[in-house]
């Protein structure tokens, strides 16, 4: 299976909306943001945020870590590649 399950709420409520995909090919992340989103940067922070908390739980469960420990390695992986700025995201919006 290439693509993930829609969750039932989004399915449920006519307003839900795909907000981002992320995807892996040739050794790389290939993403498609939806550029009409309301808010500012800051709101997509927010965003982030919960992703890296459903994240840590996904990897907690899997490992059989506590939550805080896993939070704690993925918020120092963002930061190596944050400080590293060895990213090149190009593209284009649509």
């Amino acid at each position: 299976m290439r693509e993930l399950q829609i969750p039932p709420a989004a399915i449920d409520d006519q307003n839900s909306f795909e907000i981002l995909r992320v995807w892996a090919a040739f050794k790389e992340q290939h993403v498609t943001i939806h550029s009409e989103l309301n808010g500012d940067a800051k709101d997509f922070g927010f965003l982030l945020a919960e992703l890296a908390l459903h994240a840590s739980k996904l990897y907690a469960q899997r490992l059989n870590l506590p939550e805080i420990e896993t939070l704690k390695d993925l918020l120092d992986g963002f930061n190596a590649e944050i400080i590293k700025e060895s990213g090149n995201p190009t593209g284009s919006i649509e």
